[in-house]
């Protein structure tokens, strides 16, 4: 019961709803039913249908999205983490698991922890990991490195397991303009605990107030400008009802939705060309970004 109520909680219950929304996740719309279901659903779950007769709708099943919605009316599907068979922890505990969703230009988050200090450390050093162990506490079972699990969800010597992945995270990334999440400031001390098991206090609160100034100046230069140069466009009537009909449309849902998301890399790719004269052309305009050789 515990393991449910955590999992309700949290972002993984609800990631199924996101799959048609125009405002966060956009596939439905740009590709198509087939796509989605080929591609989307798979990772974001899908809504469980029984056709006539006590079948399953092959348009909805197999499917095990991890916010999939369930016959029943229950959300989830626990081995999209533990898969079956072995129903294992030790299997949850490795990045790979995550790996299964949290890839690509939306949402590159194995990739950038396999090129890390900490994915770099796994690889090595799997095999000190203690990933069998039943208790699995970083700092008591197991220093060699951290996996994914490690600080989003397994315990510490200060925090207890929890299956709700958001409650060490007290950023919003869904959003265009990423946000602070309710309950933040809790959040983000769990998160610093979680950190605080292997690194020092000083270390986590200088690493974070870097992840900070990064993201917010993202939040800046690119993603609040944009959305507000799309907010202009829909009311001086320059765009169509309809989506991803507008070359615009796309370059915007590139540059929050795939930059967005990788914004710790946005220095290296581009570069930003003072224009003079361009706050005439729209206010708060002062120049473009341009690739950087």
């Amino acid at each position: 019961e515990k393991q449910v109520k955590e999992f309700g909680a949290s972002a993984h219950s609800r990631a199924a709803k996101n799959v048609p929304s125009l405002d966060s996740f956009r596939g439905e719309a740009a590709g198509g039913g087939s796509e989605a279901i080929g591609g989307c659903t798979r990772c974001h779950g899908n809504v469980v249908k029984v056709l006539k007769g006590g079948t399953l709708d092959p348009a909805t099943w197999p499917n095990t999205g991890v916010g999939r919605t369930n016959p029943d009316g229950s959300k989830g599907s626990c081995n999209v983490c533990h898969t079956r068979h072995q129903f294992a922890s030790a299997q949850a505990r490795r990045p790979e698991s995550c790996a299964k969703c949290h890839i690509g230009p939306e949402h590159p988050q194995i990739e950038i922890y396999g090129e890390s200090k900490h994915g770099l450390l796994v690889r090595s050093r799997i095999g000190e990991m203690n990933l069998t162990s039943l208790e699995w506490i970083a700092g008591k079972n197991y220093s060699a490195a951290p996996t994914c699990a490690t600080c989003h969800m397994s315990a510490t010597k200060s925090l207890a397991l929890t299956h709700d992945v958001g409650d060490r995270v007290a950023r919003a990334f869904e959003p265009i303009v990423s946000k602070g999440r309710e309950d933040a400031e809790r959040k983000r001390k769990n998160m610093l605990s979680a950190c605080n098991a292997c690194h020092g206090p000083e270390y986590t609160k200088a690493y974070f107030a870097q992840s900070d100034k990064i993201l917010d100046h993202y939040n800046e230069k690119f993603a609040g400008p944009a959305e507000n140069i799309m907010e202009a466009l829909k009311r001086e009537g320059k765009l169509t009802p309809a989506p991803f009909d507008q070359e615009i449309e796309w370059v915007f849902f590139r540059l929050w939705h795939h930059e967005g998301r990788r914004a710790e890399e946005i220095a290296r790719l581009f570069k930003y060309e003072f224009l003079p004269g361009a706050e005439k052309l729209s206010p708060g305009i002062t120049g473009r970004f341009v690739p950087n050789p």
